[in-house]
């Protein structure tokens, strides 16, 4: 399509919006309804594709039954040079272009946010579906503040067996991915609640809790890592948002939200108490206005006067009443020095301070001791304040920091930050822990040790087998994503075949079922098409053999002459060969 093309007689292209993986957007006014419209067309390079047409038409097919004012609507469908469906224009933003503009939204955008794509999304698994791509580009954000989720390319349908939608297929964006989309298996309503937890989390914070060199390695972190709290980035973080969003982002899908109605109610009950902090915030305000002060230079100094007289006044009258006398307004911090921890946290305590702990190498305080406070001993504080105290972990001694269940490189790099070595490396063969993660550290986590004193590292080389699934009728871009997060090399080649059509995986090497080690390289046979029955010719004359090798692009080769009827063939009917095989034919004397 083109800029100015009419489109059904009715819809103009006016501008091309942008353009994705395999579909071009255009902006498009309606000249009936007199409206502009967006409308999506398959590149051309995947027109002649059935397997890209039906998966673009199964897009129209399934926004258009959703009507929900989360959900971008689809108005219309059809094909002309293209196939292109027409849907609502949104005027404004994707969240990924606000992303890009502000790093870290406010608590409230994000709770609103949030809850009108839960508000989307549960329309969408009312009516059986899942989205499998929910990421910020696929949230749009109106001029007028509407929130719209869109792109439902490689939508499911849940318990449906179509070839796009099986188990095993790998779709989705490798940063937003749930654990069972990175493993191929099954997907359900509750792996876009895990999606959109990854950009809850973006929305907070600024950045998503996964990140890496390569799609396989951050699809490796959603099955391997614990995300970061978020309150560690972010201090004003409610404690009842941040625990909504690691539930989402728990690995196993049973621990989830049981579904986006129940994530939608727990948002709005956020929002509803940060309105009411704002409210008792506001109402603080006004019930302590500011004082304007209107005076003269002559009033002034007569004011200053009588302050010094009732403060001179004041101070004789209460001079010589005992201390005890009232509450006092500050407390003197103790000198707790050498002092036991339990002891000297109780002690704080009692005076009324709130008390945090902290270690330190010290080569003369034995180890629980405290070596100072912070603020120091003698400084006056009032009740409620912070008051730390800093304990002895002996000389020269700190923690061995945690480094199991993480890639090598990132444990190398946190133990000599923690400013010990490591030590030796070992391998070792684990059906649980992926290849290049550690299995366990020696001394343990928690141990105090002296600076650059040895760590030594055991490493996952990834089971010792692992039986090889079914790859054939995926795409070769599934399969060669499902092997690399497996930690297999492959390799392709071509090969015609007797039932699988063109473009998709035919069968593997070693074949499904094959127990492999991870070192092996696993060569991947993609289908040219399908190979062709031989049919039988005995008896035909030239002109029925012409028509029936012409009908299945096969090639005579003749022998003898042409006016009687075929005696021999070779290949012999039944034979599967390439299309544009010769078949070498005989006619009897």
């Amino acid at each position: 399509m083109n800029i100015g093309d009419i489109i059904k007689d009715r819809y103009e292209i006016t501008e091309l919006l942008g353009e994705g993986g395999m579909a071009f957007v255009y902006k498009a006014l309606d000249k009936e309804l007199q409206r502009f419209v967006a409308i999506k067309t398959l590149k051309p390079s995947y027109v002649g594709q059935e397997k890209f047409v039906e998966r673009f038409k199964r897009e129209a097919q399934v926004a258009s039954n959703i009507n929900n004012p989360n959900i971008v609507q689809i108005f219309d469908w059809g094909i002309e040079d293209v196939p292109y469906f027409v849907m609502e224009y949104i005027e404004g933003n994707s969240l990924t272009q606000i992303l890009a503009k502000k790093k870290q939204l406010s608590i409230s955008d994000v709770v609103y946010i949030g809850s009108r794509v839960a508000n989307g999304l549960q329309a969408a698994h009312s009516n059986g579906l899942v989205h499998r791509d929910i990421k910020p580009g696929n949230i749009l954000i109106t001029s007028d503040g509407r929130v719209k989720v869109t792109d439902f390319g490689i939508v499911a349908v849940q318990n449906e067996s179509s070839d796009i939608t099986k188990t095993g297929s790998v779709l989705g964006t490798a940063t937003y991915i749930s654990p069972e989309q990175a493993k191929g298996e099954s997907v359900s309503a509750k792996s876009d609640l895990y999606s959109l937890g990854i950009v809850l989390y973006e929305m907070l914070v600024g950045k998503p809790p996964f990140e890496g060199d390569s799609p396989v390695s951050v699809a490796t972190k959603h099955l391997t890592d614990k995300p970061e709290k978020l309150i560690s980035s972010r201090q004003d973080i409610p404690k009842g948002l941040e625990n909504a969003v690691l539930k989402l982002l728990n690995k196993n899908s049973s621990e989830r939200f049981r579904s986006a109605e129940d994530l939608r109610a727990v948002l709005l009950q956020q929002n509803s108490q940060l309105k009411k902090k704002e409210t008792q915030e506001s109402l603080v305000d006004l019930a302590t206005p500011s004082v304007k002060l209107r005076f003269s230079i002559p009033a002034l100094l007569a004011s200053i006067g009588l302050l010094v007289g009732v403060f001179w006044t004041l101070s004789n009258v209460f001079e010589g009443l005992p201390s005890d006398g009232g509450t006092p307004i500050s407390i003197e911090i103790p000198d707790l020095t050498g002092s036991d921890q339990a002891q000297a946290l109780s002690d704080l305590q009692n005076f009324g301070f709130k008390v945090g702990i902290e270690n330190a190498a010290h080569p003369d305080v034995p180890t629980g001791a405290v070596i100072k406070t912070q603020p120091p001993a003698g400084t006056s504080l009032s009740p409620e304040s912070l008051v730390t105290i800093i304990v002895s972990v002996g000389p020269e001694a700190f923690p061995v920091p945690y480094v199991v269940d993480i890639e090598l490189d990132r444990a190398i790099y946190v133990i000599e930050q923690s400013g010990f070595i490591v030590g030796q490396k070992l391998e070792a063969n684990d059906n649980n822990v992926p290849r290049g993660f550690v299995i366990s550290q020696n001394p343990p986590a928690g141990t105090k040790l002296g600076p650059e004193s040895i760590v030594d590292l055991v490493v996952s080389s990834g089971p010792s087998q692992i039986e090889l699934g079914d790859l054939s009728r995926k795409s070769p871009e599934d399969a060669m994503q499902i092997l690399e997060t497996l930690g297999f090399e492959y390799e392709l080649i071509d090969e015609f075949s007797a039932d699988i059509e063109m473009g998709l995986v035919a069968y593997t090497i070693p074949e499904a079922g094959t127990l492999v080690s991870p070192q092996e390289i696993i060569t991947i046979v993609v289908s040219l098409g399908l190979q062709i029955e031989v049919p039988d010719l005995i008896g035909l004359s030239y002109a029925e053999v012409e028509e029936v090798l012409g009908g299945l692009n096969l090639i005579p080769s003749v022998t003898g002459s042409t006016s009687g009827n075929v005696s021999e063939q070779f290949p012999n009917p039944g034979e599967l060969i390439d299309p544009d095989s010769l078949i070498e034919i005989t006619f009897e004397e």
